[in-house]
């Protein structure tokens, strides 16, 4: 009996938003069907929450960034000092010629990552260039394949990366008016019959129905971030606006990025069909079905 191919699969280190103390901040690993570790995010309990699941930083091959917001970008400092400075389970600091991990994210998000991370990040240990360090000492950047064009911002309304084995769009999406901030379109399928086929993550993104209409025929789950709270001025993806959604993207949709208050709603989202992330579930991103 010949063994089953590899899939790729995506982990929840933290299932919660930005103020969640029960769930932790965003964070989430994908194993592609190579073996190689990513990270979508990295809050600022990040460095904790793998740490807590046995995984080492220099197990990761590269990073992927939705958004600047604490919440998601707060952990990036110590995933490029403990990668520059230390060597771990067999791999050797990029100081002492070691690999940069990757990092993926739109042109415009990237330019955020550095405004956020350069007062750390400039400074070299070199005395004579101590503060020339640039946000490529430390990761890989990976430049988009294809770029489509500006629509409602300046910046590209979508970027696509292709990197070994990894496939995805960064695509602009609404959650704070004005700021860069990008769903993910991960491409799932390996043959001919499933090459369009995607998982889709909203970074944090309110409620764009149309989008998901869209992506809904070639989507094998989605996860989107949710708030139960109704409030002026929403950002997230708002649990009134989910719920009015069509079964059939109900169905596939994972509520992530909740807060704490998420057992007073859990019995109302699961009957509509929405199924919940916690940390430490682990889902089969080609099947879109949870498999621990």
């Amino acid at each position: 009996m010949s063994a089953s191919p590899p899939s790729m699969t995506l982990r929840f280190y933290g299932a919660g938003g930005a103020f969640s103390r029960k769930y932790g901040t965003t964070c989430s690993g994908i194993t592609l069907r190579s073996g190689h570790q990513w990270l979508v995010d990295c809050g600022r309990q990040a460095p904790d929450q793998l740490h807590a699941a046995g995984v080492s930083w220099h197990e990761i091959e590269g990073q992927i960034i939705t958004h600047v917001h604490g919440d998601h970008t707060f952990g990036l400092e110590d995933f490029a000092f403990s990668r520059f400075f230390h060597s771990d389970r067999g791999v050797e600091s990029v100081r002492d010629g070691g690999p940069r991990p990757k990092l993926v994210c739109h042109r415009a998000v990237r330019e955020e990552v550095w405004q956020t991370m350069a007062s750390a990040l400039r400074y070299m240990p070199d005395p004579d260039s101590a503060t020339s360090g640039r946000l490529d000492h430390y990761f890989e950047i990976i430049e988009p394949s294809q770029v489509e064009p500006p629509a409602a911002m300046p910046w590209a309304r979508a970027e696509h990366f292709a990197v070994e084995g990894l496939r995805l769009v960064a695509r602009d999406t609404e959650h704070v008016p004005g700021k860069p901030s990008t769903s993910l379109e991960i491409h799932v399928g390996d043959d001919d019959r499933t090459a369009d086929r995607i998982a889709w993550w909203s970074g944090d993104v309110t409620v764009m129905p149309e989008l998901l209409a869209e992506l809904e025929p070639r989507v094998t789950v989605f996860f989107h971030d949710c708030t139960f709270t109704e409030y002026p001025g929403q950002v997230h993806g708002s649990f009134q606006a989910l719920e009015a959604l069509p079964e059939v993207i109900r169905r596939k949709l994972v509520l992530m990025h909740h807060e704490d208050d998420l057992e007073d709603n859990r019995a109302r989202a699961e009957a509509l069909g929405f199924r919940i992330a916690l940390p430490g579930h682990v889902y089969d991103l080609v099947t879109g079905q949870r498999i621990r």
